[in-house]
């Protein structure tokens, strides 16, 4: 298999981006603990709150297009002009949109000026989006290499930006609280050259940008067929970024605006730790992928095995990450970002049962995928996002952060697992990820 061009080439192609996310999380780990230490908990709670509010609405950026134009570039590459042009601009628009939502929200929420102004910024980053529909074409021409050199530019540039402001702060040239201003320029300065860089790219290949035509009916086909994936990714986002917001919002008048600010900071640091390993699932999912399709194909019954062996791999991946964690969460914070961030270590060990969810609901793709239950996976998101916002309310103001993490393991349960006992189709998953759970040590080859 390995003489074969094809398998050579989307081997190739992965491998670039399993480098990329590589770099990325090294750069992102070192940059992310002097920032931290730099600003504090408070401060470094006001930044991740501004950050979380824009957040919830990046689904609005992409729209649901990027699997719909990468399957069309795929299918219809003679359309490519007219499919890139489109697709830019229906993301301007959702960008815009996005930037009048996170105005507004400042205005009626009567956020703090230094916190709206940061919203605002990091808002307005999201205009210079469009040409990242640049990363589709060679997403769907199986050429990451492109895209993935200039995504690593982005990172170095964002961690010596970062590094130059902590320097400021550390001379005494500028205050940790002026910093936040440059921080949220700092988002401008990751979407701006990921932009240019694609442009350049583009270019290299021969490809014109003035070549791109905005077609009505294109854009009519591709919002048809993209409004459940849009409203899928909002669900997403919220389920994702609103225990930041909430925190503060639901604490602020209860305990002060400071010490809001502090909890955010506490738990967002611990959720970035966390995020930090959860690309490890979705590389075993995406290269299981091919191999649980082909089992669809042939034999339901292969189909079957595979999936609860791609299951009992994915929890024997929680118990090899999260048994470490939850003994190691503590001192490790305090090893990484000082006493002060000593509350995010337990935070951070509880934050290791999350990972049961995130790499059950990532293997989950796979069975969504095959079974083509989009509509399914819809309103699990949907019921995830709700069920969340209400347990925040109820728990956030008695447990603080702790609440929120207990919210978000809850609706990370009932939207994965308990959701599949409503409907026939699902019930079997069910079973097969109850199944792979209490007989891991059994996993055979899965591919």
């Amino acid at each position: 298999m390995l003489g074969n061009a094809g398998f050579r080439k989307y081997l190739a192609n992965t491998s670039w981006l399993f480098v990329e996310r590589t770099v990325r999380l090294a750069v992102v780990l070192v940059t992310g603990i002097l920032v931290t230490r730099c600003l504090g908990p408070e401060l470094f709670g006001q930044l991740n709150y501004a950050s979380g509010f824009v957040g919830i609405f990046l689904a609005l950026t992409t729209m649901g297009l990027d699997e719909i134009v990468v399957r069309d570039l795929v299918r219809r590459p003679a359309r490519r002009d007219e499919l890139l042009g489109t697709a830019a601009v229906i993301k301007l628009g959702g960008a815009f949109l996005l930037l009048l939502i996170v105005v507004l929200g400042t205005i009626v929420k009567d956020m703090e000026p230094l916190t709206a102004t940061v919203v605002i910024v990091i808002g307005c980053a999201e205009l210079l989006r469009p040409l990242g529909v640049i990363d589709w074409y060679f997403m769907a021409n199986v050429r990451s290499k492109e895209t993935v050199v200039v995504q690593m530019v982005q990172v170095f540039l964002s961690a010596a930006a970062k590094v130059i402001i902590v320097v400021f702060v550390h001379q005494g040239w500028l205050t940790a609280r002026g910093s936040l201003i440059w921080f949220a320029w700092v988002y401008v300065l990751e979407t701006a050259s990921l932009a240019v860089g694609y442009a350049v790219a583009y270019m290299r290949d021969g490809a014109l940008l003035r070549a791109w035509r905005y077609s009505g009916r294109m854009a009519g086909f591709l919002l048809k067929q993209s409004w459940p994936l849009a409203i899928y990714g909002v669900a997403l986002y919220v389920q994702a970024k609103i225990d930041q917001v909430m925190i503060f919002d639901v604490l602020r008048s209860r305990i002060g605006e400071r010490a809001a600010n502090e909890e955010v900071g506490q738990y967002s640091n611990a959720l970035k730790m966390i995020e930090a390993v959860a690309f490890l699932p979705v590389i075993v999912q995406k290269s299981l992928a091919p191999a649980v399709t082909r089992a669809r194909q042939q034999s339901r019954a292969l189909y079957e095995t595979r999936l609860l062996n791609q299951y009992r791999l994915m929890f024997l991946l929680f118990l090899v990450m999260a048994v470490p964690l939850y003994f190691l969460a503590e001192p490790l914070m305090v090893l990484l970002f000082g006493e002060a961030f000593r509350p995010s270590g337990k935070l951070l060990a509880l934050f290791a049962i999350r990972l049961l969810f995130t790499n059950m609901g990532v293997s989950k793709a796979s069975f969504i995928t095959n079974e083509s239950l989009f509509k399914y996976s819809l309103l699990t998101a949907l019921v995830g996002a709700g069920l969340n916002i209400a347990l925040n309310f109820v728990l956030i103001p008695k447990y603080l952060a702790i609440g929120a993490l207990w919210s978000m393991i809850i609706s990370f349960f009932v939207s994965i697992f308990v959701m599949d006992l409503f409907f026939k189709t699902t019930r079997p998953n069910f079973k097969w990820m109850c199944q792979a759970m209490v007989s891991f040590w059994k996993i055979r080859n899965v591919s």
